[in-house]
């Protein structure tokens, strides 16, 4: 009986016959001359010939790192690296590969087999290192891995069509595309849950101060706090300086999805609607249990079995919206603030559409102003609808405040009972009548937008003897955007409606009012 190969004379062996196969698939194989960087061959593929599709500067170069073991098998399925050539090997950049050769007894190829160290088998080794570093055994030279070749490799017949075809598969046809794939699997693989985790010593003022800081609605401030990378559930500390600055924490929740907010009134007007996102706290036995967190843009909604809790997001002055958004939100104050609204939380699959009366008083800034100013703001998204614009300017609540003549625009547009009112002396008119009709025009501009309007003017007689002509209704008659010149808008508006009489806005004089934010001006013209 022919006494068995050692080991040496197997690797030789396996060497040789890797050397022959690579040959004869006309792949270039350069070996390791001192076998200390995980690799015992780099394999070579056959450059692009000339006239392909791809010019020569472009065509790419593709190799791949091979570390050889051959085997005779008789301990089973099972191959043996140190960790410190698989450390070397598998964070190569490039394409990482174990070939196994089994042979026979008489040194025969038997079969083959490639495990590709990118994917799960890339995470074992980078777990194994995470665990050698957390156990301080640094000595990796001295510490084996192990690989089930038939199990986690591929097998391929061990022919040159087979080696190419093995090798072709797991380096694939684009170098610069595996590399960027292998960079990032060495940088986030085990970090799926994150990296850091902390460890931090607070304190907690009672039940709904913990909700709150659980629902991410109050900081979490650490009097001492420790960082640790964690990786595959292996902890180490934190080395960096990225926390050091740190004086608060705040919590995410669960998310529950994306959720709609309506606000409507008792009547048949407008109602406000949001986009929000719902979050779940955890079960608190004391005192509600589980909060639910409905967050939009503005505002949030605590939601417990006994209560709903509506609170705004910073003040209402710091806000900075678009023309849009700020009609939505003034618009739900202001029905909230009748106590006679409803709030109804749909559009998400995993809770029940819900609805709940508002029927308590909200406390706030400019709750009075806050009403008209809404309605301003819906007149003029209606106007600049029929004048084809649209507003984009973002801007902050006290531009509300230096609003009036447009306010006065849409008071005298869309208002049955208009505020404002016009008053003359005489009226130079051919046959004065008891019920006189003039045309007003003018243009008006808020946030980033302009129009041209003009409407219809109905007067009346009246007693007083210093103003014998007032103003009783606005016919509204055109918008549009923005007219260079005024005067001849006003004239053409006046032929196009029969009208004689025509209310030059630069004869006007506005009458100064004590409740300027809350109404629009009232106007008068003076001869």
């Amino acid at each position: 009986m022919e006494s068995e190969l050692d080991p040496d004379r197997i690797g030789r062996i396996g060497e040789r016959q890797f050397e022959v196969l690579c040959e004869c698939a006309g792949l270039y194989c350069n070996k390791s001359v001192v076998d200390v960087m995980g690799w015992d061959f780099i394999v070579e593929f056959p450059t692009v010939s000339a006239g392909q599709a791809l010019p020569l500067d472009q065509r790419p170069t593709n190799a791949a790192r091979v570390q050889l073991k051959s085997t005779l098998g008789r301990a089973g399925n099972r191959i043996r690296l140190s960790l410190s050539a698989i450390d070397r090997l598998a964070k190569d950049p490039r394409p990482a590969l174990i070939v196994v050769f089994r042979l026979r007894a008489d040194g025969e190829l038997q079969s083959a087999y490639l495990v590709h160290l990118i994917g799960n088998e890339l995470a074992r080794v980078l777990r194994r290192l995470r665990l050698a570093e957390a156990r301080k055994a640094h000595d990796i030279n001295h510490t084996d891995i192990s690989y089930d070749y038939e199990k986690v490799g591929v097998r391929f017949e061990p022919t040159p069509a087979g080696l190419s075809a093995a090798l072709s598969a797991a380096c694939g046809q684009s170098p610069g595309a595996y590399t960027i794939e292998k960079q990032r699997q060495l940088t986030e693989l085990g970090y799926e849950n994150g990296q850091f985790e902390a460890e931090a010593l607070i304190q907690i003022e009672g039940p709904e101060h913990f909700s709150s800081l659980l629902l991410g609605l109050a900081p979490l401030k650490p009097h001492r706090l420790r960082v640790f990378d964690s990786r595959f559930g292996i902890r180490l500390p934190y080395q960096g300086t990225l926390f050091d600055d740190i004086e608060e924490l705040r919590l995410t929740p669960p998310t529950l999805g994306s959720c709609e907010i309506s606000i409507r009134g008792s009547g048949f007007g407008q109602a406000a609607r949001f986009d929000g996102e719902m979050f779940i706290g955890p079960p608190i036995a004391e005192p509600h249990g589980a909060e639910l967190l409905i967050r939009t843009l503005d505002f949030i909604i605590r939601l417990t079995p006994p209560a709903l809790k509506f609170e705004s997001v910073g003040s209402i002055d710091d806000m900075e919206h678009s023309l849009e958004e700020w009609a939505e939100l003034l618009r739900a104050l202001t029905l909230m603030a009748t106590g006679r609204a409803t709030l109804t939380i749909a559009g998400n699959d995993r809770i029940p559409s819900i609805t709940f009366p508002v029927d308590q008083p909200i406390t706030g800034p400019y709750l009075e102003e806050i009403p008209l100013i809404s309605a301003f703001l819906d007149g003029w998204l209606q106007l600049l609808t029929n004048a084809g614009l649209r507003s984009t300017a973002r801007f902050k609540f006290d531009a509300f405040w230096e609003a009036n003549e447009a306010r006065m625009a849409v008071d005298i547009l869309l208002n049955p009972k208009s505020q404002a009112r016009f008053e003359f002396q005489t009226l130079e008119i051919e046959e004065p009548s008891s019920s006189p009709e003039g045309l007003y025009f003018n243009s008006s501009s808020f946030a980033d937008t302009s129009i041209t309007f003009s409407a219809k003017v109905f007067f009346e007689q009246s007693d007083d003897p210093e103003w014998q002509y007032r103003s009783t209704r606005f016919e509204a008659l055109d918008v549009r955007p923005k007219v260079d010149d005024l005067e001849e808008y006003g004239m053409d508006q006046a032929t196009a409606c029969d009208l004689k009489l025509l209310i030059d806005p630069r004869n006007m004089t506005l009458a100064p009012r004590s409740d300027i934010p809350e109404a629009p001006t009232t106007s008068q013209h003076q001869e």
